[in-house]
């Protein structure tokens, strides 16, 4: 049951990072920097194709969507675990 949840918590936290990378791309993009690596010359000369927009988006909402059902997945199984311990200790 500790596992179950040590592994929720990762998930929790893979979610957090999922979600705040795009984030912190676009906070070091407009204030001058290289986008973590995103834009080697900043901003201004960037350039890329035309479809890289809507590639990050499915990829990320995959990632997202996949992580969301891992989640739902274990939180099933720790209240299924939940639920057969309360009735073996009955």
């Amino acid at each position: 049951m500790i596992l179950v949840r040590i592994v929720l918590g990762i998930l929790l936290a893979l979610l957090v990072v999922a979600v705040a990378v795009p984030g912190a791309i676009l906070v070091d993009l407009v204030s001058g920097g290289t986008g973590l690596g995103l834009c080697a010359e900043g901003l201004g000369a960037c350039t890329t194709g035309v479809f890289a927009g809507a590639e990050l988006l499915i990829i990320m909402s995959g990632v997202i969507a996949i992580l969301a059902a891992l989640i739902a997945g274990s939180v099933r199984f720790l209240r299924w675990l939940g639920r057969r311990r309360q009735s073996v200790s009955l």
